[in-house]
Parts: structure tokens; C-alpha cells; sequence
């Protein structure tokens, strides 16, 4: 019961991090309850465990995909039912493959593979026949652009990166904390934590604020600006 209660919280917070209304900072914890389940799942030692991490990861990655694109079922029922079921069974596939090399690696590791591997699907997903790309983590800072007009240098994967590097070292934290109590862990965790996530933010007010209309050219020799140039990227 408590690992589904953590694979819906899961969802619940992505989706609730969301564009247009949603509250961004959200994403840097989203995916640590789903972590977790698979954590405790592949620790316990459980009967048919790949099914069970698909099942759990499937039901987080569906909630997120229905509430923050059931719209599209108005737009067409058929292609909006094959957006959400779809995206989401990819998005649970990657995560298994996650499990499958945690359960042979280090956390260092396997938080590496996983990261790189779902920048990796967040680019499929802009260059194939099946292209969804609104649900990539970085387009989750679009009403937000403030925190990242570093994305002129690095993109919407930027985001996607940075994301996953605060949960990972969140959930880090938490296994760390469980297993040994100590004040120093904690301390010393959530100054790193906030480094993480503020750091970026204040580059990206000091890029801002450093700014000037009209001092760059884009390649064609035509004035930009940095909204607008984010604007496309997201």
C-alpha cells in the first residue's frame, strides 16, 4: 500500500509542477517518491520485480501525462488516449531500465545512466515520427524564464539535467540519513541541495541583469533578444 501511495504521490507532484499553473520547484522532488518504490522494491528482494517497477513507474508517468495533457482528448480522443498511454509506457520503460542497471551498479552509476538516458529520450522524442516533446523536463521552467536564461547556452536539456541531479542528490540524502542519523549528513546535504538549485537561478538573474536590448546579433545579423531567443528553445 505505502509503495503505491508513493508511485501516485509521484505523479501528483509532476503533474502539480506543470505548466501553466503549476509550481516548478516541484520537479526537483517529483521523482523521489517514485525512486524510492523502486528502492525498496529492488531491496526487498520481491516476486516478479521488473513487472512490479514497470507497474508502479507506468501508473506515476500515466498520472502526470493525464492531468497535464487530457486536453488533448478534445483535440482528437483517439490521439490524445494514444498520447498519454503511449508517452507514458515509454517513460516507464526507460525507468526499468534504470532498475535493471541499479540493481548490477553503484548509485553513482545508475544515477549517471539514468540521467543520460532520459536526456537521450527527451531528444528521441523531438526527432521521430511518435514526437511528444512537451512533457521534457526542461519545458517545466516555460512560465518561469527567469531561472533559466542559461538555457541560451545549453538548452530545454539543461533543465532536464539539472532536475534529475537535485532529485538524485535528494534521494541520496534520504538513503544516507535513514541509514545513519548523523547531523553532519544533514547539515552538509542540504547546503549541497541548495547550491544546486539556487546557484543556476542566480546565474541566470545575473545574465539578465547584465542585459542589454539590442547588444547581440543573431547569425542572420538581426537584433535578438534573450526572451525571445529562449522562447524558441522552449
Amino acid at each position: 500500500m505505502k509503495n503505491l501511495f508513493f508511485a501516485i504521490l509521484s505523479g501528483l507532484l509532476l503533474a502539480f509542477a506543470w505548466p501553466t499553473y503549476g509550481l516548478p520547484l516541484l520537479l526537483f522532488f517529483g521523482f523521489i517518491p517514485l525512486l524510492y518504490v523502486e528502492y525498496k522494491l529492488r531491496t526487498a528482494g520481491v516476486k516478479f520485480l521488473k513487472l512490479k517497477v514497470l507497474g508502479y513507474s507506468y501508473l506515476s508517468f500515466f498520472l502526470w501525462n493525464l492531468i497535464t495533457t487530457y486536453w488533448l482528448y478534445f483535440s482528437t480522443p483517439f490521439g490524445g488516449a494514444f498520447a498519454i498511454l503511449v508517452n507514458s509506457l515509454l517513460m516507464a520503460l526507460v525507468f526499468l531500465l534504470y532498475h535493471i542497471v541499479a540493481k548490477r551498479t553503484n548509485f553513482k552509476a545508475s544515477s549517471a545512466f539514468l540521467i543520460c538516458l532520459w536526456i537521450v529520450f527527451e531528444k528521441l522524442h523531438l526527432n521521430w515520427d511518435f514526437s511528444w516533446p512537451w512533457l521534457n523536463l526542461g519545458n517545466g521552467f516555460s512560465n518561469y524564464i527567469n531561472w533559466v536564461q542559461w538555457y541560451e547556452y545549453t538548452g530545454t536539456f539543461g533543465g532536464t539535467l539539472w532536475i534529475w541531479v537535485v532529485n538524485m542528490a535528494v534521494f541520496k540524502f534520504i538513503l544516507l540519513y535513514r541509514e545513519h542519523r548523523a547531523k553532519e549528513i544533514l547539515v552538509r546535504s542540504i547546503v549541497k541541495i541548495s547550491l544546486i538549485i539556487f546557484l543556476p537561478i542566480t546565474i541566470s538573474y545575473i545574465i539578465l541583469a547584465n542585459y542589454t536590448e539590442g547588444n547581440k546579433k543573431n547569425r542572420s545579423g538581426n537584433s535578438s533578444t534573450k526572451y525571445k531567443s529562449l522562447h524558441r528553445k522552449i
